[in-house]
């Protein structure tokens, strides 16, 4: 391992009037020895120099930060302290914030922890936050602070997990999208969105934590970006999947609040990105929530009988994406729903009338069943929207790999990330044709390969170079640039398209008596 920051326990000679060496220089020149140079002192580890160096008799301990052009001396304490050695990676996500302390002696992982990202108050979708950030420059500062708060209490989870002061680390590598990232910064977001689409930065480097008034002491070293919509998350999850160092174009889309993809080989790498909406996460229902305990998760439809699971096994409260596609799967194959995702009232007596609403409605938890002591259901209106989603998912793809001249069926691997993609039943998102239909063993679904990149990264200094080249070979479509995009949108609107032949097992499977 190469890891970010180096810990190197130093036994030096002591000062003498024939040798006056300075404590600064003495340690360079050590160090210089270990293949580490140049080195920067910043004033405040300079202080700390004299007398704990001749108090311990110039045995110390010098940690020290890569970045890139030098090494910064983070500290020097006495004795040896290597065996404490640890950092952190952290996957910055609009709807969670995940982070991990790793030991950068084995690379294990000693804990994570992931919370709610606090800007979800300023909105679930992140146009909405941008908004409010226009209103004024207190409520830019406002969001970022809230920002800055959801690292602290993250930080202060892991320490109370671990032992370990997390916010003594001295690095801690994050990855992003290129809003969160200018949100987190205090920079106006609203250049990743207006015409040219050319962001503050796609490349921010690295910051002192107090920079960003994070009680945190070390550096926070951030992934860079390919564009303002293809940001650091998705460079990140490229390094883990090593999509670039391969001969056979895979695809790897990133699909949560928003959905990012890249197709591409070690030649050539084409993405695009588009707001997949709060659907996935299971808002555009009255009854939809978030991935959380008492979440409907899975949903079974057989011969007229449904049955659900929950999250923590709890009584429902409502449903997330995950069960929102099986919902939609099984009322498609058992004939509750048509391919236009229209309701058949005397398919099942779970289809009921809403006259307040003047609309159908499937019931999937009963009024016995819920949690909240009154029917669960998902409304026409509500199949409506996801239909929406599912079709711009698909349309990406498909646009995608028309510009780089392929079809799905020339993919060697379909990568799917995100919680989202991770928790869903990968054959229901194909009958409702949210993702291609060719042979099951191409897919993998991944929980967090933005996660998986940053502790790569920390763990191998050398990926930051890799980072920057990766994200300056990727080629970005503008899908609001495709003429046609809408017209193949309006196609993939249908369960599971207009097209059944683009969908031949899924065809069978309508098609069984």
């Amino acid at each position: 391992m190469r890891p970010m920051v180096e810990k190197l326990f130093l036994q030096l000679n002591m000062p003498t009037e024939d040798v006056p060496l300075g404590d600064r220089e003495r340690i360079e020149a050590a160090l210089a020895v270990c293949g580490i140079e140049p080195v920067v002192f910043p004033l405040s580890v300079l202080r700390t120099l004299y007398p704990m160096c001749r108090d311990c008799g110039y045995d110390i301990t010098v940690t020290l930060v890569y970045r890139q052009t030098e090494w910064v001396v983070f500290a020097v304490e006495p004795g040896d302290t290597t065996s404490m050695h640890y950092s952190l990676a952290v996957d910055y996500g609009s709807t969670t914030i995940v982070m991990e302390l790793i030991d950068l002696r084995s690379g294990a992982v000693i804990g994570q922890e992931k919370i709610f990202n606090r800007q979800s108050r300023f909105g679930t979708d992140i146009l909405t936050r941008i908004t409010y950030t226009m209103e004024s420059p207190e409520a830019r500062d406002l969001l970022q602070r809230e920002t800055v708060k959801t690292f602290e209490e993250l930080l202060d989870r892991l320490t109370e997990q671990t032992g370990i002061d997390a916010r003594a680390c001295p690095m801690m590598v994050l990855s992003g999208n290129t809003t969160m990232i200018h949100f987190l910064l205090g920079l106006d977001a609203w250049t990743v969105f207006a015409s040219p689409y050319a962001p503050v930065t796609s490349a921010p480097g690295q910051f002192k934590g107090s920079d960003l008034g994070m009680g945190f002491a070390g550096y926070i070293s951030i992934i860079p970006a390919a564009s303002n919509y293809v940001g650091g998350d998705i460079v990140s999850g490229l390094l883990a999947l090593k999509m670039h160092e391969q001969e056979e174009a895979s695809l790897f889309f990133d699909i949560g609040t928003n959905g990012e993809l890249v197709i591409g080989n070690r030649h050539w790498m084409i993405a695009g990105a588009g707001a997949a909406g709060p659907a996935l996460e299971g808002y555009i229902s009255r009854y939809g929530m978030r991935a959380a305990r008492g979440a409907v998760d899975r949903v079974s439809i057989e011969k007229d009988e449904l049955s659900f699971t929950t999250i923590g096994s709890e009584k429902p409260l409502g449903i997330c994406g995950s069960g929102i596609i099986d919902l939609l799967a099984g009322m498609l194959k058992n004939g509750w729903i048509n391919m236009a995702g229209d309701l058949e009232p005397s398919a099942s007596d779970r289809i009921i009338y809403l006259p307040e609403e003047r609309q159908y409605a499937a019931v999937y938890a009963t009024a016995e069943e819920s949690g909240t002591g009154t029917p669960l259901f998902f409304t026409q209106t509500d199949i409506k929207q996801y239909m929406d989603t599912k079709a711009a998912a698909y349309t990406m793809i498909d646009c995608l790999l028309e510009t780089a001249g392929i079809g799905a069926e020339d993919l060697a691997h379909c990568h799917l990330s995100g919680a989202f993609s991770a928790h869903s039943d990968l054959e229901n998102a194909i009958t409702i044709g949210m993702f291609p239909d060719i042979p099951r063993d191409r897919y993998r679904c991944i929980s967090n390969t933005s996660l998986e990149g940053a502790r790569l990264t920390l763990l191998d200094r050398n990926k930051l170079q890799e980072a920057a080249e990766l994200a300056g070979k990727i080629y970005c479509v503008q899908f609001a640039s495709i003429p046609d995009f809408l017209i193949r949108m309006q196609a993939a609107r249908f369960l599971p398209h207009t097209d059944l032949e683009r969908f031949p097992t899924v065809k069978n499977s309508l098609h069984r008596p």
